[in-house]
Formats: C-alpha cells, structure tokens, sequence
C-alpha cells in the first residue's frame, strides 16, 4: 500500500498501525441512526400512510436517499479510518493523518531526533479497550506527533524507544548533540 512516503535506501517498513477500531463507532453510528430513520419512515409509509405527511413516491425517495446517504457516510468513514496509519520504519517515525477525504498530512521524524515517546490512556473507554494516544517528542523545533486512538499505546511506546536505541547504537555519529 501507498503510505504517501518513500524510503530511503536501506529503509525497510518494521511495523504499520492502524487506529483502533473505537475510531469508527461515531461514523458508524451517525449511519445507523440514519438507516434507522429510513427504516422508520418505510415503515409508517408502509404500515400507516396516512400519517406521513408526504406522497408515498415522495417518501420513497427520502428513504433511498437517507439509505445511500448512511452507505456513503460509511464508505467515506472506513476509507479515512484506513488512511490513517503510523508506520514504523528501522530510520523513521511515520505518521500519516487521512483529515478528511480531501485532507492529508504526512508527518515523518528520524529516530535519530526522537527524544521522548510517551504511550497514553486516558478514561474508562480506553482503558478497557486498551488504546489511547502515542506521543512523540524530537529535538528541535518540531511539534509533537501525536497520534490519537492507537491500539495498545504503551507498547508502541516502548516498541518505538528500542527501534530509536537501536539506531542510537547504528548511527553514533548521526545523533544530535545536547
């Protein structure tokens, strides 16, 4: 798959992350209540019309459209829930945020760079469900990469600190100096 980068020559992807699945409940809520909407309204039209107050060609027009309406907003919501990944390269931190359909940054950062790499669950739901938001911190100027809904964020944390202590060890003479 395209990840919106290219590796350097010697570079080799060592792990890709996706969001965990609790990042698609909203989209696929918000469709359900939709379909349900469109369920109700082909019942009532079915069952009751006259307590619809459109012609029923009319109210089968609504329920097409609020049905294609929920398919569209899944279909868009798994698509940026796919693009959304963290990739994990044996030289580079790889962040790529899908925004919107029409929205991308891709954010890259030597491991050479990174200084701090924190794992973090905050609340109930994330405790349970056991993802939370991996951030990272590189020396510099940089903002912090921060990427939200992980799956298992500490272990990315520390998965994240061997791969830099290894490239530490690999390139001594590359590494910033304090």
């Amino acid at each position: 798959m395209d990840y919106g980068f290219q590796l350097d020559p010697g570079e080799t992807i060592t792990r890709v992350v996706h969001r965990h699945i609790f990042d698609l409940v909203p989209t696929l809520a918000v469709a359900a209540v939709l379909a349900l909407a469109a369920g109700g309204l082909a019942y009532m039209t079915g069952r009751f019309p006259e307590t619809v107050p459109f012609p029923p060609f009319l109210s089968m027009l609504l329920i097409v459209i609020m049905i294609g309406l929920a398919a569209l907003i899944v279909i868009i919501g798994v698509y940026v829930y796919r693009r959304n990944v963290l990739v994990f390269t044996n030289i580079h931190y790889v962040q790529v945020e899908q925004l919107a359909l029409f929205q991308r940054r891709v954010s890259q950062l030597s491991f050479l760079r990174v200084e701090d790499v924190t794992g973090r669950r905050v609340g109930v739901i994330q405790s349970i469900f056991n993802f939370g938001d991996v951030q990272v911190q590189s020396a510099g100027e940089q903002e912090k990469f921060i990427f939200k809904n992980a799956p298992n964020p500490e272990l990315l944390a520390d998965e994240a600190l061997q791969i830099h202590e290894k490239c530490l060890l690999e390139h001594p003479a590359a590494a910033p100096t304090p």
